[in-house]
């Protein structure tokens, strides 16, 4: 099985898209994320600040061991690699919940924007958290502003969910969700 056996999340990986493949991170993949984890354009709305290339290389150490979510508040975290140029392009995750929800982030490089990868790689991952890991809900946290965002949720099913806010915290956010239920009543 490809999602929880002993309670694991731990998906056969690579995932694969018609344009993409959703995987592991590995050591070589330093240049392509230095790409974007230093753009600040990119990364204004990432709950973390643009990154040097040596807080990359530890950001990534981290990576390598995040293909596979063991209990609760653990993260999930693939590249996405974009298959025409074998490029890393972003990357996608989920944070594991309580059973049934998980949290989704995702971020693709400035020139890659608009070209339906997000897209594509969101799809793919919703579709491992429904099928394999057994997700019913998933909820986006979008930085207020960030109505780029916040209209991607809504293109992918996701559906404003105020009661889900932390309005308050050190950096707020709106909750958007996604259900299984309700997207399967709108088919």
């Amino acid at each position: 099985m490809t999602g929880s056996d002993a309670g694991v999340w731990a998906p056969r990986l690579p995932l694969t898209t018609p344009r993409l493949i959703l995987r592991a991170h590995r050591l070589t993949d330093l240049d392509d994320l230095a790409v974007f984890h230093r753009d600040e354009r990119t990364t204004r709305y990432l709950p973390w600040p643009v990154r040097s290339r040596d807080d990359t290389r530890t950001a990534l150490l981290k990576k390598l061991s995040q293909d596979r979510a063991p209990a609760e508040g653990d993260w999930l975290v693939l590249a996405i690699e974009e298959r025409a140029s074998g490029r890393v392009i972003g990357e996608v995750d989920l944070r594991r919940g309580p059973v049934g929800h998980a949290d989704i982030g995702y971020v693709v490089r400035r020139d890659r924007e608009g070209q339906g990868m997000a897209s594509e790689a969101v799809r793919e991952i919703l579709r491992l958290a429904e099928e394999d890991l057994g997700v019913t809900t998933v909820d986006a946290h979008i930085e207020p502003g960030n109505t780029a965002s916040e209209r991607f949720a809504e293109r992918h099913g996701f559906i404003r969910h105020p009661d889900g806010d932390a309005l308050a915290a050190e950096t707020p956010t709106r909750a958007f969700r996604w259900v299984v239920a309700a997207r399967d009543s709108a088919r």
